[in-house]
């Protein structure tokens, strides 16, 4: 199916963003695109400099039940709640397998803007271009990884999208509970009919 000369139902069928990027460059221009304005929506104030840091997720028995789920980054970053309330942050996951790790591990990229130091940020451009992951292994998804996936009871799907999220703000509500994320919730449909 097509949408303004563009292959929308094909998005998720390729193995990681870079392919993407690659194999349809106007696609990626399209999230690209979205994503800015989504930033543009949120009226955040330019130029900023943007606080970088990462939490790592290891495959671990526990984490991989409690963290490898769209609901378990959630509890992940409720759990942080401390580092993120009453900030404007964003965050955005990474999928990554290390040198014959047999899962992958998940990296939560955050973003905390900032209007002291170096402002460096001047637009939406600059932020989406800040906020970029860059996949350095072209075949993230193989047979094996999936069937490692699968057989720990981890959703395949969500693992092949996690690369065509935007960063999305880290929002709390009145009781400090996080908020859902307004893409990934929309995106729920394409990552909830597979292990």
């Amino acid at each position: 199916m097509e949408l303004f000369h563009f292959d929308i139902e094909t998005t998720g069928a390729h193995p990681d963003y870079d392919t993407f990027k690659l194999e349809d460059e106007r696609g990626a221009k399209l999230f690209e695109s979205i994503e800015r304005i989504y930033i543009d929506e949120l009226k955040l104030k330019f130029p900023m400099h943007i606080k970088e840091w990462k939490a790592i997720i290891e495959p671990t028995d526990e984490n991989l039940s409690n963290y490898y789920s769209h609901d378990g980054i959630k509890h992940y970053l409720q759990q942080h709640k401390n580092k993120l309330i009453d900030t404007t942050t964003f965050f955005k996951p990474e999928v990554h397998y290390g040198r014959d790790q047999k899962l992958p591990s998940l990296i939560l990229h955050f973003y905390q803007v900032k209007y002291d130091g170096k402002l460096n940020i001047n637009n939406s451009y600059g932020f989406v271009n800040k906020c970029s992951i860059h996949y350095k292994d072209m075949k993230q998804l193989t047979p094996d990884r999936k069937q490692n996936l699968i057989q720990n009871g981890i959703n395949v799907n969500w693992i092949r999208n996690i690369p065509l999220f935007p960063a999305e703000q880290i929002k709390f509500d009145n009781q400090d509970t996080i908020m859902d994320f307004r893409f990934q919730e929309l995106n729920k449909s394409n990552f909830s009919d597979e292990i």
